[in-house]
């Protein structure tokens, strides 16, 4: 089954606090709950469009992937590259408990990515 995933977008961006970043960036406090607590079923290309330039993500970083239990689709089917891993526990509270070295390390890759 295709769902979205937004609790995803928050921990990778390190937001603590979603529906208080949200509320903060423009976003109705009703909506922005639905998007804290993964509720939102359906959304229009208008919303979809602005969340993605507001994360700067893709729709397929928002989609995920879970096959059912009786679902017979193929291992090599399409569908499979929008599974996405959990994340257990938010990004930055790693990196923080890194030594200064470490970070260092990050910091340099993450410059040679620009």
């Amino acid at each position: 089954m295709i769902h979205f995933n937004f609790s995803r977008i928050f921990k990778l961006k390190g937001i603590v606090r979603p529906f208080t970043y949200l509320t903060k960036n423009g976003y109705s406090a009703g909506y922005a709950t639905k998007l804290t607590n993964n509720r939102v079923h359906e959304i229009n290309l208008v919303r979809l469009e602005k969340f993605c330039r507001d994360f700067n993500c893709t729709p397929n970083d928002i989609l995920d992937f879970k096959p059912s239990s009786n679902d017979s689709i193929s291992k090599d089917h399409a569908l499979h590259t929008l599974t996405k891993k959990e994340l257990d526990t938010e990004l930055i509270y790693k990196i923080n408990a890194l030594p200064a070295d470490k970070i260092q390390q990050i910091h340099n890759i993450l410059k040679e990515m620009e």
